[in-house]
């Protein structure tokens, strides 16, 4: 009898954490979010799962089902959706020693958790390697931003949508507030989905 309540705790214990070995079969999307695996691993189930994919600035995977979620929320149903940020480092970008310190620290990728219960949003973010996730953040809207790109960028135009407290925000407030010094300047936000386009 102690021996099974014992085995019984062992697996209430684990069950939150899903391991990457397995049958090969695609998790759910909530089994998903709570997969610990290598980035690389993570990125080939978001893939095959109901995720939204974004390696570095575009989205590779899923924008059918952030479209459903994003026409979901306009309609004012409560609904969620998994996006997995993947992330590489850009040697070319960077001096050769910053690449040195962080080359071992890549390729990183961050699960995103939006929920939207009908009148307001939260996001969870967890990277893959990591057992602890981010307590769920609150946001009053989502807001969607497109445009030009600048004359510098090497795609012509963007796409983002953007959790955000305020409704007026506009994406160029929201850039002034990244590149301030001022502390506390700019909108508090949350970019959920981004995509360029050449």
């Amino acid at each position: 009898m102690k021996k099974t309540l014992v085995f019984l705790l062992s697996a209430v214990i684990l069950l939150p954490l899903v391991s990457c070995s397995g049958t090969g079969e695609a998790p759910s999307k909530d089994a998903l979010f709570r997969t610990v695996c290598s980035a690389d691993d993570a990125l080939e189930r978001a893939k095959a799962a109901d995720a939204v994919v974004f390696e570095g600035m575009r989205c590779t995977s899923g924008s059918d089902v952030w479209d459903a979620f994003y026409q979901a929320v306009g309609d004012q149903t409560p609904a969620s959706v998994l996006c997995a940020h993947y992330y590489v480092l850009n040697r070319e970008r960077m001096s050769e020693e910053l690449y040195e310190e962080q080359k071992d620290q890549y390729p990183k990728l961050f699960f995103y958790l939006v929920e939207y219960d009908g009148s307001s949003y939260t996001v969870t973010i967890r990277q893959s390697t990591e057992e602890t996730a981010s307590d769920p953040e609150a946001f009053a809207c989502l807001l969607h931003f497109t445009g030009a790109a600048p004359s510098t960028a090497t795609f012509s135009s963007y796409e983002y949508y953007v959790l955000a407290d305020d409704p007026t925000a506009t994406w160029d407030g929201i850039m002034a507030g990244l590149l301030s010094s001022q502390f506390g300047a700019g909108y508090r936000h949350c970019t959920v989905y981004k995509n360029v386009f050449d």
